[in-house]
């Protein structure tokens, strides 16, 4: 694992909080929710690859056909 995917969502979660808070001041609660979902898809595009590479070190382990 990269440390660098670590420190990207890190930057990604306190973008998106701080864009969050500034949008809900200003009183566009949609346009909050948009960008929370933006960043939940963003991270989750990340992470993804390392997930189904831990499933597929499970299965070899287990050798699981």
């Amino acid at each position: 694992m990269d440390v660098s995917l670590i420190f990207f969502l890190a930057g990604l979660a306190i973008t998106v909080t701080v864009i969050n808070a500034l949008l809900k001041q200003a009183g566009r609660e949609e346009y909050s929710y948009l960008v929370l979902l933006a960043g939940l898809v963003i991270a989750l595009l990340q992470v993804l690859p390392l997930v189904l590479s831990l499933f597929n070190e499970v299965q070899s382990v287990f050798n699981l056909y």
